[in-house]
């Protein structure tokens, strides 16, 4: 029972950190951003300051969001792999965790493209303000 028991709580404690590292990711993303377009309203380039719009772009705000989409990527990974780990004797079963994993990874998975779409849309508005 035990058994039958544990994989699902795996799942979810996988699927749990997923979505509260992707929260963190998004408010410290949405704070560079805000700070970005903030200093960009201010004085453009920035160049009298030590880190102007372009340098918290490169050196924050693109990292956090190549690095989350990574995170993402890894963890549907992992929960799409479970299946292959697992030792289930009954096929039905077998194949019921395969479904589960699949509808478990389409959040991490819809995640990577949400911020690949929106890093793209950053950067495209950051070149933007600047024209």
């Amino acid at each position: 029972m035990m058994d039958r028991l544990g994989l699902p709580i795996v799942l979810l404690a996988a699927l749990w950190g997923a979505v509260n590292t992707t929260l963190s990711f998004f408010q410290t993303i949405n704070a560079r951003r805000d700070l970005i377009f903030e200093l960009i309203d201010e004085c453009g380039y920035c160049a009298e300051k030590t880190l102007g719009p372009i340098e918290i772009y490169f050196t924050n705000l693109l990292p956090l969001t190549i690095g989350n989409i990574i995170f993402l990527v890894l963890i549907s990974y992992v929960i799409l792999s479970i299946p292959r780990h697992m030792k289930i004797e009954n096929t039905a079963e077998a194949e019921h965790l395969k479904i589960a994993c699949r509808v478990i990874a389409v959040l991490p998975i819809f995640g990577a493209i949400s911020f690949a779409a929106g890093g793209i849309f950053d950067m495209v508005i950051l070149i933007r303000s600047f024209n």
